[in-house]
């Protein structure tokens, strides 16, 4: 690759399509697409979602808010390779509270020399072991990059495709573009938090979903508009079930078992 096109890679936009089973054993998949900014070798890798919200809150003083749960779109990283940093955001529901889990599992690449071709790219197979799941990449030394979606990086070329052995998670590459903005971005956050934390955050939202919730401040309708009577006991179970019903992290190692 001539000197002027990695120079101009080191400030690019790299999107990535993922498709997911909210559920390990379902045959049902899910599509997100997320951006790895890269700017002066630090990179920050989130969705598109939460791109357009950074932005605004950059324009505006405000973002467009979190989820009203924790789920696989709140895949979002920072990464340094001068400081060896890579931090996970944790956007906690309702309070707006944003904490970091730093990653320090190391990843251990095996390269393989199988080949081929994906896109406009020729591309390398490696495998690697991170959160409870084993993975298989194919990077591309065409774009001398040790950089990938998500924690990925450390092979010697960007990580065109990435997804684990059983498919519930598959990262691919599909378009390059000029990263134009002045900055990152990156959100601030208020702490450094560990797994253990980030299990009772998840298990206290689960066992009280509506507990920042000022319930006077609650108007329900029926089928024709008019007020009536807020069911929060069926509310809260139905945040509860739409969890369950998500609890496929990609952290396999760290999930959190809801009853």
């Amino acid at each position: 690759m001539p000197a002027s096109t990695f120079l101009k890679a080191q400030h690019s936009s790299f999107v990535y399509e993922l498709n997911y089973k909210p559920i390990s054993d379902s045959i049902k998949s899910d599509k997100i697409v997320f951006y790895l900014d890269i700017k002066n070798k630090e990179s920050l890798f989130r969705s598109d979602k939460f791109r357009r919200s950074d932005s605004l809150r950059i324009k505006r003083g405000l973002g467009n808010g979190f989820d009203m749960e924790y789920n696989n779109k709140q895949l979002y990283v920072y990464k340094n390779p001068t400081s060896h940093e890579i931090l996970k955001y944790v956007f906690v529901p309702l309070i707006y509270a944003i904490y970091v889990i730093p990653i320090n599992e190391e990843l251990h690449w095996t390269i393989l020399e199988e080949k081929k071709k994906i896109g406009n790219y020729s591309c390398q197979k490696a495998e690697v072991d991170y959160g409870g799941r084993k993975w298989i990449a194919w990077f591309t030394s065409e774009i001398p990059m040790q950089e990938g979606p998500y924690i990925f990086h450390g092979l010697p070329g960007l990580i065109v495709k990435i997804f684990d052995e059983k498919l519930n998670y598959d990262f691919e590459l599909n378009q390059v573009m000029d990263f134009k903005w002045g900055g990152l971005y990156t959100e601030n956050f208020q702490k450094k938090i560990s797994w253990e934390d980030f299990q009772k955050l998840q298990k206290n939202f689960y066992d009280e979903p509506l507990a920042m919730i000022n319930k006077s401040d609650v108007i329900s309708y029926d089928e024709v508009g008019n007020a009536t009577k807020t069911n929060f006991k069926e509310m809260k179970e139905n945040v509860q079930k739409r969890i369950r019903e998500k609890n496929n992290p990609i952290e396999l190692n760290h999930k959190v078992e809801f009853k």
